[in-house]
């Protein structure tokens, strides 16, 4: 196998919602390839947003980190000019400067020829941006131009269309971007999210309550995915070897019967007036939310059983899943979500939690493992009958759907589509 360098523009920090990006640079790190991580940037206009990243991005914009020694390092961007997704004159300005810091960092790498393995489609300009790449992937995983904001969804359909006929193989994480991108490459081939399924299975064990979590055997204190240690730890600082992972998170609710929990990104694609509906349905319910807030949960923070934990950790994340009765993906069905393949969905019954979700077209095809629902009253039963009716045999089953969608399986896929192109990774 020859060592590729890989690198890769995230459409997420690498500290932040561990997902398909990371796992799969995780993976090729593992198998020996070299990575360079480069988060998304922010804009000059992001800190009137959220004052926070004057902080953790603005001082540091440009900095090189090695996060596993060897094998992976994070670059924060320089910070763009705002709207360049609306035009696409200043989407090429702003990959001629990341261009620019590239071209430092991979000669202070050593690294000549890498290959650009990319989650965003304004990374179309970044292939004339003056580095020598040795092969192109684009791994389309949204709907880009059916998120709100600052986004001109004509300019963002044209970068994608041009990213994808330049690219060298181009995947589709559902079955509507699979079509979408036919239409442009007729060889795109589609390649679902997955789970971290060891990972995740570390919470199969006994549930939590309000009185406390019985301890769990066999477990490891210091964890490892496909062989890179701690790099879980990347959404986070808090190291399993500091943490006893047989011990109920410290915030999670107690005191009451039941905690139905959610895991991800917290924005205007999730239906807050399902969460809504369930947490006012059943006071002895506790809703624990975990992952960043990003529109307006006014609603939810009025309701006294529902709590907003925050980011965690990736390396905890079994721990708090462990504690939950019953998961959730209550995404809205719209536009942006009809292509969404949720990563969530797969990590749950790694856990062989019950999952109640919304009507994704790519969870449909997991019912009835993955109870499917629509609208408040529906989802409130679901949610009744899954405390109701689960069992070990049905955890058995959830954790056994879960074993046929692993990253490395994924992964493997991937690289048997890049090598009829290329041969050498």
């Amino acid at each position: 196998m020859t060592v590729v360098d890989i690198v890769c523009i995230g459409a997420a920090e690498w500290r932040g919602i561990w997902a398909r990006a990371q796992q799969l640079m995780v993976r090729l790190a593992q198998r020996g390839h070299r990575i360079l991580y480069v988060d998304p940037p922010i804009t000059y206009l992001a800190p009137l947003k959220n004052r926070d990243l004057l902080q953790r991005r603005w001082q540091s914009a440009g900095r090189l980190e090695e996060v596993e020694p060897g094998r992976i390092w994070r670059l924060e961007p320089p910070i763009f000019l705002p709207f360049h997704g609306m035009r696409r004159s200043l989407n090429s300005m702003n990959q001629r400067r990341l261009g620019r810091s590239l071209r430092r960092r991979l000669g202070q790498l050593g690294w000549e020829q890498p290959l650009l393995w990319t989650y965003l489609p304004g990374s179309c300009d970044l292939l004339s941006a003056g580095i020598d790449w040795r092969y192109v992937v684009y791994d389309c995983v949204d709907d880009h131009a059916a998120f709100t904001g600052l986004i001109d969804p004509a300019v963002m359909a044209d970068m994608e269309s041009d990213l994808a006929r330049r690219a060298d193989a181009v995947f589709a994480s559902a079955r509507a971007l699979q079509e979408k991108m036919r239409r442009f490459r007729p060889d795109v081939l589609l390649v679902p999210n997955a789970a971290d399924v060891e990972h995740f299975a570390q919470a199969a064990g006994t549930a939590g309550d309000a009185a406390g979590l019985e301890t769990t055997e066999g477990r490891k204190d210091s964890e490892d995915i496909g062989g890179v240690k701690d790099l879980k730890n990347g959404a986070g600082d808090l190291k399993n070897a500091d943490y006893h992972r047989e011990q109920k998170p410290a915030d999670l609710p107690s005191g009451y019967r039941h905690i139905i929990g959610f895991i991800g990104g917290i924005g205007d694609w999730i239906d807050t007036a399902l969460l809504a509906a369930a947490a006012r349905a059943h006071k002895d319910w506790a809703l624990a939310l975990i992952g960043p807030v990003e529109t307006d949960v006014t609603a939810l923070q009025a309701l006294p059983n529902v709590f907003f934990l925050g980011r965690k950790p990736y390396a905890v994340l079994p721990d708090y899943v462990r504690c939950f009765d019953v998961c959730l993906s209550p995404f809205r069905l719209n536009e942006l979500t009809m292509s969404v393949n949720p990563v969530k969905v797969y990590e749950y019954l790694a856990a062989g939690k019950p999952v109640i979700s919304t009507a994704l077209p790519e969870v449909l095809p997991f019912s009835p493992i993955v109870t499917v629902c629509e609208g408040a009253e529906a989802f409130v039963a679901s949610i009744e009958t899954a405390f109701a009716e689960d069992s070990p045999e049905k955890q058995a089953e959830r954790m056994a759907l879960a074993r046929q969608h692993s990253w490395d399986a994924r992964l493997t896929a991937m690289l048997d589509k890049i090598g009829e192109g290329w041969g050498c990774v």
